[in-house]
């Protein structure tokens, strides 16, 4: 069942009827012109300092090459923030026509990146499997987000009538993307600190791991409030559905077992 909901923007393609709430959530405000792109823009920096800086320090190491598959997998994910800003920036101009036109052409962007997603994870995986840099349970994350996106994308996709919704839902699924990068370079420095002071593992890694992301998915719940005085119904069950994955993900990623069948499973796959 679709997820109940209102508005219009991003990836796919969105019609103008009426959002399915009801009359009491507006589906537009002033402040939606810099709200949301600012938002992307936060998406973009996140990436950038976070593969960049990731980049640059294994150049240093000389350790800056690939699988051809690690290649693909960034690409198509680039592709994706790519598109995904052109279609905040065609909603910015007023041009709803392009907008849903290109959103039909992106759908197989979907497919794609479900499909490179696994294969660069295993693929990493195989190759540090016995190397210090090993982590097998690692798959958790890097699965996991991928279960969360293919969930909030679908959903988007069921919703992209009702456009306020289809719009968060969009954005969402994109953030459960983009942790990676924010985990690389903002992650490491407050989740040793203030994860410690929670008394626990779990929340040095979550915080770590997701301690942005989840506060920029919680950002949008707070504009609303702000500039709607309330929350999509259908946004708040993405929230919910989104940061339980990360308390799923986080907890297999600590649980012995998960790692001991992570370890067989690529074992097994390098041949050891």
């Amino acid at each position: 069942m679709p997820f109940p909901g209102g508005e219009m923007m991003t990836t796919f393609a969105v019609s103008d009827t009426p959002p399915a709430d009801g009359p009491d959530f507006k589906p537009t405000h002033p402040w939606d012109a810099w709200f949301f792109p600012s938002l992307v823009a936060i998406f973009w920096v996140g990436l950038v300092m976070g593969f960049g800086g990731d980049m640059v320090y294994k150049a240093k190491q000389g350790q800056l090459t690939f699988p051809l598959i690690v290649h693909v997998h960034a690409a198509v994910y680039v592709g994706w923030m790519v598109l995904l800003t052109t279609q905040v920036a065609l909603i910015r101009k007023g041009r709803s026509d392009l907008h849903r036109k290109l959103g039909v052409a992106s759908l197989g962007f979907v497919p794609v990146m479900l499909l490179v997603g696994p294969m660069a994870a295993f693929t990493t995986q195989t190759a540090r499997f016995g190397t210090p840099a090993s982590d097998p349970a690692f798959l958790a994350i890097q699965l996991g987000g991928l279960v969360s996106f293919a969930i909030l994308i679908v959903a988007a996709l069921l919703n992209r009538k009702d456009a306020a919704l289809h719009k968060r839902l969009v954005l969402l699924s994109t953030l459960t993307l983009v942790d990676a990068g924010f985990a690389r370079w903002v992650g490491p420095i407050w989740g040793p600190v203030l994860g410690p002071a929670l008394g626990s593992p779990f929340w040095t890694n979550y915080l770590i791991l997701y301690g942005c992301t989840a506060a920029l998915m919680l950002s949008i719940g707070v504009y609303d409030l702000v500039t709607r005085g309330r929350l999509l119904p259908g946004y708040v069950l993405g929230l919910i559905l989104a940061m339980s994955g990360h308390f799923i993900i986080v907890t297999a990623y600590l649980n012995p077992a998960w790692g001991v069948f992570c370890k067989g499973l690529i074992g097994g796959l390098a041949g050891h």
